[in-house]
């Protein structure tokens, strides 16, 4: 055993010997250059992030992305590397000019690579010169038959690109280059000049760069009225003769060029608009869902444009999501300024908020979930219509910095809570005044109370019940009527506390049978929307802070605390609030519903006492059912 023990003492030291005297490992060389390739699904994207000094000047500055189409992996990869070096030689002027400039316009080629007053300009002229070189790179001309001074140029010019490349790269670039980068400078003008015919010299290197910027220049020129060459080979000076167009393969399939709107066939977004809403009205989608949709479909026409679905680009997108950051939210609501910014025009007054940000913008939540998912939900509505290509279809938008957080709801303080009941009350309205303690009480959201009838209450393990389905039937106007629920748990019944039948509204409420109980509320257009900007006008009367922070579906989210502070179990919570089960396995027995000591404490736990809950007792619920409301919004 010790001679054992020995032994792997022994090869512990020799293990760490060895170790100690062991060389370090080298780093890794300078990795493979980039590919500038993305894929999604089947389609090819040419995909570069600007320089850090640039994205630095921006607000926001995503990647740039340009369609290539559904290409074979190689010609797709070709493809990708010849915008590459598009792209990084207009960085490049981009850097010279930053450096050597100190005036706010960028100097460049009058021909070839784009220009710019500012960051922005040069960025959004950027990607229109990479999307109309990707354009013609999928449609070449035949290879022009250039001259042997010509090809020279050519060949200088690309040498001093990859040279430049390496650089720009810095410590990750290749070591060989970084460190001989002005020989290899001197020797590219050499050759070039030797070739050329010039007498020898000795100029600066800054002379000898700026002529050769000259040079590109001449030839860009040249490939402009020629069309972009294919950017599979490289031209050298041994290339004398004509040169064949590439070939491709019979499997390939056309180029994929966005049309212009002039040439286009496809329907515009006004009309799939139109389409899209007709159906959500079939559907049984509320006027004032359709309105709101409507409206954010007009500001994406009015910021974007009206043009056929396959003219979109996805970085449409992503100018749409940028300037929504500055539209004022009071274009979209009621306020003090409403009026002056709809006869300003959103255009001027995203002008203006950009320059002094004097309006409230948009919530990043309304942007996401509201504006960008209008958008989507019209243009893949069409896709499926009319077999249309998405063009927005994998895109990532990167969300704007400048929009305004989302705020979380909070519950109300029984002491305001108390006024806002007190309030109810006293209007002599019955919506006004037990929406609110139904909504506290039952958790459930406001938007399904309107629509309870007297034969939906019912007696379940020894307490009053009620139950609702999603479709109701309007005996006064004889149709059949969808109620507002989120989602099938809604539907389930849930708990009335002991209150309401000490009160007398149980009782009340049961004698109505197959009448809704809230009568002038559910005559609206949409009940639930008028309930809860009803509680919503007591509320801001109350001195509730509005915001979407204490609003009416406060009032569920102070159930939830009440519950948690009368220490019911999470499950009794859950299904009380018409949650969704979950697991499988809760929609089995009678963990899909509430059991009976569940129901027994949701029916008797003990009420707030900041709360006065004698007000209720002697109200006269039919009268207050039957009192006509006044036309006009009430003054609070």
């Amino acid at each position: 055993m010790s001679k054992r023990v020995s032994r792997n003492v022994v090869r512990k030291v020799v293990r760490q010997e060895s170790a100690s005297e062991r060389p370090v490992r080298r780093p890794r060389g300078p990795g493979r250059a980039p590919t500038y390739l993305v894929r999604r699904l089947s389609t090819y994207f040419f995909q570069i992030r600007p320089p850090s000094n640039l994205a630095a000047s921006l607000p926001s500055c995503a990647p740039i992305r340009v369609r290539l189409g559904v290409l074979p992996h190689r010609e797709a990869q070709r493809r990708a590397s010849w915008l590459g070096a598009l792209a990084q030689t207009g960085f490049s002027q981009w850097r010279c000019g930053v450096n050597i400039h100190t005036g706010d316009e960028i100097p460049c080629s009058d021909v070839g690579f784009p220009k710019g007053d500012g960051p922005e300009e040069f960025l959004a002229n950027m990607i229109a010169f990479l999307e109309t070189a990707a354009a013609k790179i999928a449609n070449p001309p035949p290879w022009p038959d250039f001259s042997p001074d010509v090809l020279r140029d050519i060949a200088s010019i690309q040498e001093a690109v990859l040279i430049e490349k390496e650089v720009s790269k810095g410590e990750a670039g290749n070591p060989t280059v970084l460190a001989r980068a002005d020989l290899l400078r001197q020797d590219v003008w050499n050759r070039w000049r030797a070739g050329a015919g010039l007498a020898p010299g000795r100029e600066p290197l800054s002379d000898m760069l700026g002529k050769l910027t000259e040079v590109a220049d001449r030839q860009l020129a040249i490939l402009e009225r020629t069309s972009v060459a294919p950017a599979g080979r490289s031209a050298t000076s041994r290339d004398l003769g004509p040169a064949k167009p590439p070939r491709q393969s019979p499997e390939q399939p056309p180029a994929d060029v966005p049309p212009t709107v002039g040439t286009s066939s496809a329907p515009k977004f006004g009309e799939l608009e139109d389409e899209y809403f007709e159906l959500r009205r079939a559907g049984g989608a509320s006027e004032s869902a359709i309105s709101t949709g409507r409206m954010r479909a007009a500001t994406f026409k009015a910021l974007v444009g009206d043009r056929p679905i396959d003219c979109y680009l996805p970085i449409d997108l992503q100018n749409f999501v940028n300037e929504l950051q500055y539209v004022p939210l009071e274009l979209s609501r009621e306020g003090d300024n409403t009026e002056e910014l709809r006869q300003m025009g959103i255009h001027a007054a995203i002008a203006k908020n950009k320059a002094e940000s004097c309006y409230e913008p948009l919530a990043l939540k309304t942007i996401q979930d509201g504006y960008v998912q209008t958008v989507r939900a019209v243009i893949n509505n069409a896709v499926g219509l009319h077999r249309l290509r998405n063009p927005f279809e994998g895109y990532r938008v990167r969300w704007p910095d400048n929009a305004k957080p989302s705020v979380k709801r909070e519950a109300l303080d029984y002491e305001k809570v108390d006024k806002v009941f007190k309030l109810g009350v006293d209007s002599g309205y019955l919506d006004d005044a037990m929406l609110g303690p139904l909504c506290l009480l039952s958790s459930r959201r406001i938007g399904i109370l309107p629509f309870i009838r007297g034969s939906d209450f019912d007696r379940k393990h020894g307490v009053d019940i009620v139950r609702v389905n999603g479709i109701v039937y309007d005996k006064e106007k004889g149709m059949y009527k969808r109620i507002g629920y989120k989602t099938e748990g809604s539907l389930r019944f849930f708990v009335l506390h002991d209150f309401f039948r000490r009160i007398g509204f149980v009782d009340w409420a049961a004698d109505q049978r197959d009448n809704f109980i809230f009568r002038l509320l559910a005559s609206t257009s949409d009940p639930g929307d008028v309930a809860s900007k009803r509680v919503n006008r007591l509320l801001k009367k109350g001195g509730a802070i509005g915001m979407n922070i204490e609003v009416a579906h406060s009032l569920r989210h102070g159930a939830k605390d009440m519950f948690i502070e009368e220490d019911l179990d999470d499950e009794a919570t859950r299904l009380q609030m018409g949650h969704e089960a979950n697991d499988v396995h809760g929609n089995y027995g009678q963990q899909s519903a509430l059991r009976r000591k569940q129901c027994q404490e949701l029916a008797h736990f003990e009420l707030p006492k900041e709360i006065d809950w004698s007000i209720f007792e002697g109200l006269d619920f039919e009268a207050m059912a039957s009192k006509p409301r006044k036309i006009g919004r009430p003054k609070l």
